[in-house]
């Protein structure tokens, strides 16, 4: 059986809700929450810090037998 993992990462910016985007890889994560942060329209001087962190997942009943 795989392992499973997903990645989040979370861009805090001043003033404003914090961006959260989801990836299977910490790259892939990162990606989708630059694009995120991007379509809101905000500016690389806004960002606080931006931190990336593994998401443990639960297996299914079906995916254990």
């Amino acid at each position: 059986m795989k392992d499973k993992k997903e990645f989040m990462t979370t861009i805090f910016v001043q003033n404003e809700s914090d961006v959260v985007a989801f990836g299977a890889t910490e790259d892939k994560s990162i990606g989708n929450a630059i694009k995120a942060f991007e379509s809101k329209g905000l500016k690389a001087p806004t960002v606080e810090k931006i931190e990336t962190v593994q998401v443990p997942q639960r297996y299914t009943a079906a995916e254990m037998a």
